[in-house]
């Protein structure tokens, strides 16, 4: 058992009694070291690359000069081997860049030797090449199929007011119209024609009146008011 008293001497010795900042001291929690307490830090030196660059991108191991990723000033990958960035290194020092390396092959030839990958790889070299920043890669790409027609499809849609608003209704008369004629597709001839001065909405063509009318021994008439 334990007896505590609330005797105290009225004069003691400072050697039998503790005092109430000793005590408090006792339980003071450390003190966090402040900006001039810890260490002067290191300075963060470029990083320095070899003039041969052994690469692992996303898992897919390339080895090119590093004058090839600096080809082009404003790109990321010039940006990335500047020395101005700490670029991570894999077990066997290859420098990494966490990317599927698929397309990156066709990314070195372009910076080696202007070389453009075959048309079935258009698009996705030009998503990496989006990614890195590579604009003259990204200019010489728009210029062959099939980006090419996909820039002038955007181009000539930009030309139509209102076409995909009215879209869908197309779509709608064009599936009538094979349901009429129990086809299992139909065309339908779009007619565009610039006008004097922009449309407006309340100029815009009214396409809920595009309707068949079909008269006894004639053809189905199609007709836009």
């Amino acid at each position: 058992m334990v007896v505590v008293t609330g005797h105290s001497k009225a004069s003691g010795d400072p050697d039998d009694a503790m005092s109430s900042s000793d005590a408090e001291d006792d339980f003071q929690e450390p003190a966090t070291p402040t900006a001039t307490q810890a260490g002067p830090a290191l300075p963060l030196l470029p990083q320095q690359f070899p003039e041969v660059v052994p690469l692992n991108v996303g898992g897919m191991c390339f080895t090119t000069r590093l004058s090839t990723l600096r080809r082009y000033e404003d790109t990321m990958l010039a940006s990335m081997f500047s020395g101005r960035h700490y670029i991570p290194t894999d077990a066997e020092g290859r420098y990494f860049i966490d990317r599927d390396g698929t397309y990156f092959g066709d990314i070195l030839n372009f910076l080696r030797s202007g070389d453009l990958p075959p048309r079935d790889r258009v698009r996705s070299v030009y998503k990496e090449a989006q990614y890195y920043s590579i604009g003259p890669l990204l200019d010489n790409l728009e210029d062959i199929q099939p980006l090419k027609g996909e820039k002038v499809r955007q181009a000539f849609l930009g030309l139509m007011p209102y076409y995909k608003d009215h879209l869908e209704r197309i779509i709608e008369i064009a599936k009538l119209r094979a349901m009429q004629r129990k086809a299992r597709f139909a065309k339908l001839k779009v007619c565009v024609f610039k006008e004097e001065m922009p449309i407006t909405p309340y100029e815009c063509p009214h396409f809920n009146s595009l309707r068949f009318e079909r008269s006894e021994g004639e053809t189905k008439l199609f007709e836009h008011h």
